[in-house]
């Protein structure tokens, strides 16, 4: 009875926590798919991106000598949170407030007024090259890598994937002289759990990419997409959105490896832009998923805060307390689990998937 009575409670803790969901007073923010931009809007976006890497970090310092802009402040504190952010519950809430917070430093201090665009990857599923995204105009954030034969093989678990048509230097677009300073950081250490010693030296090297056709027509297209949003449960929709263990890369991780190289690099990936339009789309499928079912999904959680939920990790409850260093004030997860309430106040221009 005592247990009925406490499951009873839990129900209905639960139920008033999502009738808090009601949308914010104002008009909701709108994140459009970067095709629906006009010209002009996307060079205002790329040249915000452009003003951030020329304003100085905020790193306290000392702490990262590595990090000289603001880009590098966001590649530093994803490095430093990698561990527990990433194939566990505070993926999804995590990552949605990164991106505000990259989204608000673009206009806060770089005068953007736009949202974070999103990349549907459904778009640029046959030819990457073509996407206006990645066409390596004025108007792109660059294209494909120089080829570079000496590019290994992306093994990951049991599948195989064959190296792009670049693996070297992006040489089009707005990009090309865009100087990176954190990583790369071998994805070993995700296993052993520890990062290397002089991961906040500075390391300077070029923005590299490796696109990968097959990998996108295979595991971005709307098929994947429709199997990720049928997850029944937020549990199966985490599995699916990244693939684990011997599962095939879901959207997320195809969504890395499609783009390759720097994007790759699961600790310091976001030093290409494509990882905000790329963590965009990803946020504007949780937002779709939970859309469909909001009574039991917009504050589902499942797992703990350590990445692959080793056994002992900490469960992830809405109390569990994120953080972001540098970049922002820390949140619970229950300030993370809707685009329309706390802080957030955004809505995607397709809400179809």
């Amino acid at each position: 009875m005592v247990l009925i009575s406490l499951l009873a409670a839990v129900a209905l803790a639960i139920h008033s926590i999502s009738a808090l969901a009601i949308p914010a007073v104002d008009a909701p923010a709108v994140r459009r798919e970067w095709t629906s931009l006009t010209l002009a809007a996307r060079k205002e976006y790329i040249n915000a991106v452009l003003c951030l890497n020329s304003k100085p970090s905020i790193i306290p310092a000392g702490q990262v000598p590595g990090a000289l802009n603001r880009r590098d402040d966001f590649t530093a504190v994803h490095i430093n949170q990698t561990f527990g952010v990433h194939l566990d519950a505070v993926f999804l809430g995590w990552h949605r407030n990164f991106l505000y917070l990259y989204e608000t430093a673009l206009r806060d201090e770089c005068g953007y007024t736009g949202y974070q665009p999103y990349w549907d990857w459904s778009k640029s599923v046959n030819n990457i090259s073509a996407y206006p995204l990645f066409d390596g105009s004025e108007y792109s954030i660059g294209g494909d890598g120089l080829y570079d034969p000496s590019t290994g093989a992306y093994d990951l678990g049991p599948y195989h994937f064959d190296h792009g048509a670049g693996g070297g230097c992006v040489t089009s677009g707005p990009f090309t002289q865009l100087e990176l300073h954190l990583g790369p950081i071998p994805i070993s250490a995700l296993f052993t759990q520890a990062l290397p010693s002089n991961w906040t030296l500075r390391n300077n090297h070029c923005l590299r990419r490796d696109f990968n056709v097959p990998v996108a027509q295979q595991f971005s297209n709307g098929t994947a997409v429709a199997h990720l949003l049928a997850a029944p449960d937020i549990g199966e929709f985490q599995s699916r959105m990244s693939g684990v263990g011997n599962a095939p890369p879901g959207p997320h991780t195809a969504g890395h490896l499609q783009i390759g190289m720097d994007m790759f690099d699961v600790f310091s990936s976001p030093n290409d832009p494509a990882f905000f339009f790329h963590h965009s789309n990803v946020d504007r499928m949780w937002t779709i998923w939970q859309a469909r079912d909001p009574l039991n999904r917009q504050f589902a959680l499942n797992g703990t805060t350590v990445n692959y939920d080793p056994a002992g990790a900490p469960i992830a409850t809405l109390y569990t307390e994120e953080n972001w260093g540098v970049l922002g004030q820390p949140k619970p997860m229950l300030e993370l689990m809707s685009n329309r309430m706390f802080d957030f106040n955004f809505e995607y221009e397709d809400m179809q998937g």
